[in-house]
């Protein structure tokens, strides 16, 4: 994948994934860290689902990122689909993603053509993955217990933090509020580290005015409402709030984290990175698809990322 689109949303994909292993840190070795634990292994297992996803991206209370998105997923078909809607700065995309055929097909909102990625991923990935799935799955089982295992080993004794408290027909409601030196420091080391890559990497591979991505979508003006920050960095709060339902899956999770620290020129900067996570649908889900009938297609091979390998 071209280096600039995996650049895209650094921001927010550091700040989700410090988010969590943060919340996890917090809910070491407890009750709500068990039960918040396996109800992320009961929601992972379901067969499909709609999830509804918020992110939002702040820095010194001014709103620098919003994404909102529904995605519907379906194991046993394979299928996914996406509406996404992305604002930074004073632009406002849309992306539009469908599983047809064993491919995945893109729309930008500003656009009639219906992007269809070949390559790897396109109907030979699916194929692949098919014949592989038993090896495939007994890797992603071994990733799973190690990454748990690194989590568990960045946690200190911070069980007191964590509340579990019962709610109606079965449900229950997990929390956690971390602030200071509540927060573990190699959880703060490894996250002073990502900020300061992702401030790098803004500056080192994103130098072109625009940044276009294979699917034809603009993300210049989200990139640059980005703070880089270099100096002084460290998270200072994390808060979690999750609701596991009766049945043991994630009904909605809410969470936010903060981030605080000084850009090249020494200015402060305080970054909130909150993620909106609802769930429904489960198992019973079936992704939207769309008919390419009589529609403008566009063949992009993704193994190249330099533009559209066919038009017809």
């Amino acid at each position: 994948m071209n280096k600039k689109l995996a650049l895209m949303g650094t921001g927010i994909t550091v700040g989700t994934f410090l988010l969590i292993t943060s919340a996890y840190a917090g809910m070491a070795e407890s009750s709500g860290y068990d039960s918040y634990k396996t109800a992320i292994k009961t929601t992972v297992s379901a067969k499909s689902m709609t999830q509804a996803i918020a992110v939002t991206v702040q820095d010194n209370g001014k709103s620098l990122v919003g994404v909102n998105a529904t995605v519907k997923r379906n194991k046993d078909s394979q299928a996914v689909s996406a509406d996404v809607k992305i604002k930074g700065g004073d632009s406002e995309q849309t992306l539009n993603v469908y599983s047809v055929d064993g491919k995945t097909v893109l729309k930008s909102g500003d656009s009639e053509t219906y992007k269809v990625l070949e390559g790897k991923a396109g109907s030979e990935h699916f194929k692949n993955m098919e014949h592989g799935d038993k090896e495939l799955n007994g890797e992603m089982d071994t990733f799973h217990k190690e990454a748990e295992n690194l989590v568990d080993a960045l946690v200190g004794n911070l069980k007191q933090y964590v509340t579990e408290a019962p709610t109606t027909n079965g449900a229950k409601e997990i929390k956690v509020s971390l602030s200071g030196s509540q927060i573990p420091t190699a959880v703060n080391a490894l996250g002073s580290f990502l900020v300061k890559k992702s401030s790098y990497d803004h500056n080192q591979g994103m130098d072109d005015k625009t940044f276009k991505s294979p699917m034809g979508t603009d993300f210049s003006a989200l990139k640059q409402t980005m703070p880089k920050l270099s100096q002084d960095v460290a998270i200072t709060k994390v808060d979690l709030q999750a609701t596991v339902d009766g049945s043991g899956f994630i009904a909605n999770q809410k969470a936010s984290l903060t981030i605080e620290g000084k850009d090249a020129a020494g200015t402060a900067h305080t970054v909130v990175v909150s993620v909106d996570l609802g769930l429904s649908g489960v198992n019973a889900t079936t992704p939207d698809t769309i008919d390419l009938t009589g529609k403008t297609v566009e063949a992009v091979d993704t193994k190249q990322w330099g533009g559209p390998r066919n038009k017809h």
